[in-house]
């Protein structure tokens, strides 16, 4: 075990290695000035030269590239050249709601797909299996910015059940604070034993959590109910229910054992998606994490920002396959 986890945090340090590189040549030969960007609106000649030299743009790429790994290597990500920020700090506030959003959604995507793949699986080609493959290709189908303009109309608009947009609401913010401790409010709230607080970041997450869902859920479900169908037909299964073992015993306890590695690896790559997939929905639900940052220095060429992110994004990529497999 201990020489997999080495080879496999040797393959993860080379892949990061490689992204680095990757996103780091393609910030550099892309067709504009992010030192003009720097230098603020209408730089003169020579603010665009100091500025040139103070990023070190002026050095060839070998020793700008050694020195971004240097920084990296010691922790910092630089600055944005639009903002002015610490990349690291500005991460520190929108990466919190991102991962909040992100980790709702797995987890309905495990409490959902698995137990709904499961049935499916045990009682296939009935009308239980039917009805979740039509949904499962439905959730599949469907465009996120479509599905989340729906939920807005149906559950805002028409029956005013869910709020529109943001993750609190103005009177909470004002009258119920919650205290920033993880970055995370559902966490924050529960842990400072603000509940009012906590249930209304809890029904302000619902729908871009659910709309950020559907995707893992339908394939969660249908690799569930795959992997049912096959170890359901395995000798063991046939003997455990022979013995008059309870059904739900044989389908959560025995067959679920064999049938949940591949709903795990479609997680893993779900969360991993769903950190640059959560991008349009919060746009869409003006959800303060990582998608109007990202977007705003994509649309600016802010690339320190740019390349931090997709790093950001890769490691937590790495790491969440390496605990699946360790899972398994």
């Amino acid at each position: 075990m201990t020489l997999y986890i080495l080879r496999r945090l040797a393959l993860a340090g080379l892949v990061l290695f490689s992204v680095s590189a990757l996103t780091f040549l393609i910030s550099r030969v892309v067709p504009s000035d992010p030192a003009a960007l720097y230098a603020g609106q209408r730089p003169t000649a020579e603010q665009i030269a100091l500025a040139r030299e103070r990023l070190g743009l002026d050095q060839p790429l070998v020793v700008q590239y050694a020195r971004f790994m240097g920084d990296i290597l010691s922790g910092d990500l630089g600055i944005s050249y639009k903002t002015k920020h610490a990349i690291a700090t500005d991460l520190a506030t929108f990466l919190p709601a991102t991962l909040e959003l992100v980790l709702v959604s797995i987890a309905l995507a495990l409490l959902i797909g698995i137990p709904a793949g499961v049935l499916a699986g045990a009682q296939r080609g009935g009308w239980f299996d039917q009805a979740t493959r039509v949904l499962s290709i439905a959730g599949v189908s469907i465009p996120a910015f479509w599905l989340a303009l729906i939920l807005q109309l149906v559950f805002f608009g028409a029956w005013h059940l869910l709020p529109l947009s943001s993750r609190t609401s103005n009177e909470a913010a004002i009258m119920y604070p919650i205290q920033a401790i993880t970055g995370f409010h559902l966490v924050d709230a529960a842990l400072t034993g603000n509940w009012t607080g906590w249930g209304d970041a809890a029904l302000h997450i619902g729908l871009p959590a659910f709309t950020l869902a559907t995707y893992p859920i339908s394939l969660t479900l249908r690799m569930t109910r795959a992997a049912m169908v096959e170890v359901l037909g395995e000798k063991y299964i046939v003997a455990a229910r022979a013995q008059g073992l309870p059904e739900r015993d044989v389908l959560f306890r025995y067959a679920l054992k064999n049938a949940i590695v591949p709903a795990l690896n479609v997680l893993g790559l779900s969360f991993a998606f769903s950190l640059t997939g959560s991008f349009l929905v919060e746009v869409i639900f003006s959800w303060p994490g990582l998608g109007k940052y990202v977007t705003d220095s994509i649309l600016n060429a802010d690339f320190p920002v740019i390349v931090s992110v997709t790093l950001i994004v890769t490691v937590f990529y790495v790491l969440i396959n390496l605990a699946v497999d360790l899972i398994q």
